[in-house]
C-alpha cells in the first residue's frame, strides 16, 4: 500500500511539474482577423520606427512585454492571425497563421492587445500592443503588463 501511494505522489508530482509554467493559448476561431503589419514612424522620438496592427478601428504599436504574475488567465480571446508583409524578414504567406492576436484580461476597453508567436518553443514571451489613441490618457494596465519603456509612451 505505502509502495503505491509513493507512485501515485511521484505521478502526481510529475504531472504538476510538467505542466507548470505552460500556457495553453486560446485556438483561433474560424472568423479569424488576418491582420497585416503596418508602421507607425515616431517623429518627435529619434525617428522610430513600430510594427502596427489595426483592430476596431484603432491602431496598436508595441509597450510592453510580461511579468511574473501573467498566466492563463490572462488571455481574453484569440481574435486572428498576422501576415508578415514585403516589409518584414519573413515571407509573405497567408496561410501561416502561426503569430496569433489576443485580446487581454482586466482590459475590457481593448487598450491592449497580445501577440503570440506558436512556432517558438524556447523562452517564447508575448508582446503586447497598446492603442496610439491611449497616449497621454490616463487608463489602467493590467499587472501582468511591464512596459518596455519606448520614448514614446512616456
Amino acid at each position: 500500500m505505502k509502495k503505491v501511494l509513493v507512485l501515485m505522489a511521484l505521478f502526481v508530482m510529475t504531472t504538476c511539474v510538467a505542466s507548470c509554467g505552460k500556457i495553453h493559448y486560446p485556438e483561433l476561431p474560424d472568423d479569424a482577423i488576418a491582420f497585416t503589419m503596418g508602421t507607425f514612424e515616431d517623429t518627435e522620438h529619434d525617428d522610430s520606427l513600430f510594427g502596427t496592427i489595426e483592430y476596431n478601428d484603432r491602431i496598436y504599436i508595441p509597450y510592453g512585454t510580461i511579468n511574473k504574475t501573467y498566466n492563463q488567465k490572462s488571455i481574453n480571446e484569440c481574435i486572428g492571425y498576422l501576415i508578415m508583409d514585403e516589409n518584414s524578414t519573413s515571407v509573405p504567406d497567408s496561410d501561416n497563421k502561426n503569430v496569433r492576436i489576443y485580446t487581454v484580461s482586466d482590459d475590457p476597453d481593448n487598450n491592449y492587445l497580445l501577440e503570440f508567436d506558436e512556432t517558438i518553443k524556447l523562452m517564447n514571451q508575448p508582446v503586447f500592443y497598446r492603442a496610439l489613441d491611449t497616449k497621454g490618457k490616463d487608463i489602467t494596465t493590467p499587472k501582468f503588463i511591464d512596459s518596455l519603456e519606448y520614448e514614446f509612451w512616456e
